[in-house]
């Protein structure tokens, strides 16, 4: 028995185990009330955890490792996926290690990372968003360690936004707002395929609105390329893109679109140029501030809710391995919406 811990209960008034519920954040176990009195008291007498006895006594680190990509393409990291993993870590005391993996190392059975070998951690969170090497999954399941996958579209295992209901839903909306004539909007989709860093959501979103469309009787039109290949800074991409915009909802016949759906980035500076009323959109963004700077109205990615639920799915699966249904969480509306 630590004689530290003794320390603590006597000062406090309660138990030994009361104590290490309070400071391993058992909820229920004690009262708010009496987990701060413990935290005080171990503050001021400069008690740590020790995190390696405690993990010999348990079997686990109490630590989860987040695995990306060096390639930014590939391992998307928004702040708000970010925020939402602290939250979850918080809640359940836990610890995060972070590796960047490269593909020498996925492929070359002499360098795979040391979390993959040792038990380091006791789950990993993986973060490939694009181009996701087929060895790294494979890994995984030779070294039976607990994964959750980020913002993946997979049958098991994965918290990933619903990008075709967030779709579906914004054209629905335009519909019934009057419009018929609705063109959905992804400038970098045919530059994106051609390069293989291609997300599931650049698919999902245009099926969202295809299918909407089809169930209103509506015509699809799509603008999926800039139109005119440009080698210069992006200012020049967007003015030949939004030439491109103008064209379009200025032409005569067939009778031009009234309003669109537009994946984001490049397509929304573009269209603003060639549109000039924010209320004939809706896009999609991972927080209220971009939507609000523009006046436009859109749904918000849930990577906050992502992050957390993948962090509990992740735990339940440290508890018992079996695979799991993957979750898809549903988007919010932000802006003007």
């Amino acid at each position: 028995m630590s004689s530290r811990l003794k320390d603590i209960a006597d000062e406090v008034g309660i138990s030994v185990n009361a104590v290490s519920y309070a400071l391993n954040g058992r909820a229920g176990k004690v009262s708010e009330e009496t987990r701060e009195k413990v935290m005080r008291v171990a503050e001021r007498i400069g008690y740590r955890p020790n995190s390696s006895a405690r993990a010999m006594r348990k079997g686990k680190h109490g630590a989860l490792a987040l695995i990306m990509s060096p390639d930014p393409h590939r391992s998307f990291l928004a702040p708000e996926l970010m925020l939402g993993i602290h939250r979850a870590l918080t809640q359940n005391r836990l610890r995060l290690l972070v590796d960047y993996v490269t593909d020498e190392q996925i492929t070359s059975e002499n360098s795979i990372p040391r979390l993959l070998l040792e038990y380091a951690c006791d789950g990993m969170l993986l973060n490939y968003s694009a181009h996701i090497p087929p060895e790294l999954g494979e890994l995984i399941e030779r070294y039976r360690l607990p994964a959750v996958w980020l913002n993946t579209r997979r049958d098991f295992n994965s918290v990933c936004p619903d990008d075709f209901g967030a779709a579906k839903l914004a054209t629905e909306t335009l519909i019934a707002e009057g419009h018929r004539r609705i063109v959905y909007v992804d400038a970098a989709f045919n530059q994106s395929a051609a390069s293989g860093d291609i997300h599931f959501s650049k698919f999902e979103r245009r099926a969202g609105y295809e299918a909407a469309m089809r169930d209103a009787g509506l015509r699809c039109e799509s603008v999926l390329d800039f139109g005119k290949k440009t080698t210069g800074s992006r200012r020049e991409s967007v003015n030949a893109c939004a030439a491109r915009f103008r064209a379009l909802f200025a032409r005569r016949r067939p009778a031009p679109p009234t309003a669109a759906v537009a994946y984001g980035g490049w397509d929304i500076d573009a269209l603003l140029d060639a549109v000039g009323d924010p209320s004939a959109i809706i896009t999609f963004d991972r927080n209220d501030d971009n939507l609000n700077n523009r006046l436009l109205r859109g749904l918000i990615v849930p990577f906050e809710e992502i992050g957390a639920r993948a962090v509990e799915m992740l735990l339940r699966r440290i508890d018992n391995p079996a695979p799991e249904p993957s979750e898809v969480v549903p988007f919010r509306w932000g802006g003007d919406g």
